[in-house]
């Protein structure tokens, strides 16, 4: 019978191992670990159905298919093989053509069996990871089933978990549990399918934020429905949220509003103020003498002095009358910090201009308050620019220069004091316009020239890429920033021009680099946002990568956070076909105030760019490190490199690279380079 066995599964395809005892038999399976075991019940020594036992009770989990072979006068035989944990069973005389395909379909069959466990396993970890369980509602029976991970969310044991829905519906958070039926019996009547955040307690009193996502399934008659969903655990991605959103709204130092939040803050006060026919004031305070504290005292003191200006202002403006707040609001939103030592007051529904002066006048009699630091007495005084809307501009951008430009008018006239706005202060726009004129000039005579910045990787100081920087020499106004012709070339329709020229300026140099034998390093250029919202952003970049004969991947485009802001699907899809060409794109001065997190997942980017306000102080203010720390971290987690701006010493250098930064640049490495002061500092450093 073995013989015939042997011949038969060989001539299907089979490698056969055979035993002539049931001894044996139970050891060659653990040699050989077969796919099919086939055991005749009358064996010598054991007999096929004790031989059968002990392989199961030796090889506990396992599914290889065991096949016992009978006589058909012997029904106690088959019973006591399928005991032991026997698969199948034939009885003699064999139909041989029959036991072949049975064979076949027990090892397709036990294959699958294995497949699906270790989907089911799979499965499970997965749950498990994505702190995500299931569940099945059975409207018949009104019954329920949930999976082990969704019994651990709502914290209780597997073996405790019962089939009452009630227990379901009990773990929701009394609070929630009316709004959950509401919507989800709505749902259901709309659309089948539904989607509700809420909260759920765990018998310990633990509240954890749950996503609970279902559908309605029908019988094929219509006369039976199940609910089956799934409930993710998302406590940890709320409360990370929520930190998120705090990083990206206030600054940390002083726990004010950031000039993001502010801006948005105070969009909405002149809405209002539109439709009430009010006036809004903003106080625009700049801190007298405050780098002569930070230069003198150090940071941690300078700091201090910040926090100090916060609670008075903070405290100022609760006690006031004159700011009118929609309920909800609280004082940190009505004042603010725009970054270093300015701070913004935004006064809302008053009865006249004069009433900002007032509170104006207050905050400068009260922030002389001696104050105690490191050891020394410290007093503070400030200068306060404000303007008034609607007389003085009609939105927020309008309302912010008038405020700027009175502040300085107000350092002027001998600091610790206040002006109002006056179209008097017209000397910057004069200024202005003679930058708009000789702008013209230079980029028709080709007056412009482009300085280059080392990037360098942090842990090896390798040169690993260089960003383009505007540099200006005009023989009448001389030496021109470039923050003062940015945003002149702006509000003069240069903007597009002037970047066109930095684009293909920086990528002739580049290209001529190459030619030169440099390493192949990429070059970042600055685009502005009118660039991208113009439809043939990425003709010209192509045009410039094909007029010098330079790859895409050494060129690197750099946006502003104003660019994101605008949510514009035509620069979205402007940047991605960029980046399909090779060409990088990265996210430039993060974290100036109008950080907004979750458009990173919304653009496509490649490298995000710290700003120097947080490289400053990140290796003596834990707040700044904190900040940097969860930044980096936030944008390894979307596959972002980091590269730090500002850096300009060893210590900020040290503390960036232990946080994870990838790159850096500032003065600690090199300050921007004429071209060939550039190549050799390349050159130099691949000695």
């Amino acid at each position: 019978m073995r013989a015939l066995v042997r011949d038969a599964v060989g001539d299907a395809g089979h490698e056969v191992v055979e035993a002539r005892t049931g001894e044996e038999a139970v050891l060659l399976f653990e040699r050989h670990r077969p796919g099919l075991v086939v055991l005749d019940a009358d064996l010598e020594g054991i007999d096929g159905a004790e031989a059968c036992r002990q392989v199961r009770e030796r090889n506990p989990g396992d599914l290889t298919p065991i096949l016992v072979m009978t006589h058909s006068q012997d029904p106690d035989a088959t019973a006591r093989a399928f005991a032991a944990g026997a698969s199948d069973f034939l009885t003699k005389p064999i139909d041989w053509a029959g036991f072949v395909h049975r064979i076949r379909f027990l090892v397709r069959a036990t294959q699958r069996v294995g497949d699906l466990r270790r989907e089911r396993i799979s499965l499970v970890n997965a749950q498990r990871l994505a702190r995500l369980g299931s569940f099945e509602l059975d409207y018949a029976t009104r019954t329920m089933r949930w999976s082990d991970q969704l019994c651990r969310i709502l914290g209780f044991e597997p073996d405790t978990a019962t089939h009452d829905p009630r227990q379901w519906w009990h773990a929701i958070h009394p609070v929630d549990r009316a709004r959950v039926r509401q919507e989800a019996k709505e749902a259901l009547e709309e659309s089948g399918t539904y989607v509700i955040e809420h909260r759920v307690v765990t018998p310990d009193g633990r509240v954890r934020h749950v996503r609970q996502q279902a559908e309605l399934l029908m019988g094929a008659h219509g006369n039976e429905r199940w609910l089956v969903g799934t409930l993710q655990d998302v406590t940890e991605q709320k409360l990370a949220s929520r930190q998120i959103w705090y990083l990206a709204n206030f600054d940390t130092l002083t726990g004010l509003a950031n000039r993001r939040h502010f801006h948005q803050h105070f969009d909405d006060a002149l809405s209002r103020a539109r439709r009430c026919g009010t006036h809004v004031g903003l106080l625009y305070l700049d801190l007298d003498g405050f780098k002569h504290v930070n230069d003198t005292l150090g940071h941690s003191a300078g700091d201090q002095l910040l926090c100090h200006v916060a609670d008075l202002l903070r405290g100022g403006v609760r006690e006031s009358d004159l700011v009118g707040r929609p309920e909800g609001e609280d004082a940190a939103t009505a004042v603010s910090r725009l970054g270093g030592d300015e701070f913004t007051v935004l006064l809302t529904d008053m009865e006249s201009p004069k009433d900002a002066g007032d509170v104006a006048e207050r905050i400068l009699t009260e922030l002389p308050t001696p104050l105690v630091l490191e050891g020394q007495e410290v007093r503070v005084s400030g200068s306060i620019g404000i303007s008034v809307f609607p007389g003085d501009g009609d939105d927020v951008d309008a309302l912010m220069k008038c405020a700027d430009a009175a502040m300085y008018h107000a350092k002027d006239k001998g600091r610790n004091g206040h002006a109002f706005f006056s179209s008097r202060m017209t000397e910057d726009s004069r200024r202005r316009l003679q930058i708009e004129k000789r702008l013209q000039v230079a980029l028709a005579e080709g007056g412009l020239a482009l300085h280059y910045q080392p990037k360098l990787h942090l842990s090896t100081r390798a040169p690993v890429g260089a960003e383009a920087l505007l540099r200006w020499t005009d023989d009448e106004l001389g030496v021109v920033s470039p923050k003062d012709v940015i945003p002149v070339a702006e509000e003069a329709g240069l903007i597009v021009e002037l970047g066109r020229w930095v684009l293909e300026e920086g990528a002739r140099q580049a290209a001529a680099w190459q030619r030169a034998g440099l390493p192949p390093i990429p070059l970042a250029v600055n685009v502005s946002p009118a660039q991208l919202a113009r439809e043939n952003a990425v003709e010209q970049v192509t045009h410039a990568l094909l007029e010098v004969n330079l790859e895409p991947h050494l060129l690197e485009i750099e946006i502003t956070e104003t660019v994101l802001m605008q949510d514009d699907e035509r620069v979205a899809t402007q940047l991605r076909d960029l980046r399909a060409m090779g060409v990088r794109v990265a996210l430039d001065d993060f974290g100036t105030g109008y950080s907004s997190l979750s458009y990173l997942t919304r653009f496509p980017l490649d490298v995000l760019k710290l700003d120097r306000c947080f490289t400053r102080d990140v290796d003596t203010d834990p707040g700044a490190e904190g900040v940097v720390r969860a930044v980096v971290g936030m944008a390894h987690s979307l596959g972002l490199r980091v590269v730090a701006e500002g850096i300009d010493t060893e210590d900020q250098a040290q503390m960036l690279r232990r946080l994870g930064c990838d790159e850096g640049q500032g003065f600690l490495f090199c300050g921007a380079l004429e071209p060939d002061a550039f190549a050799a500092f390349v050159a130099k450093s691949a000695e």
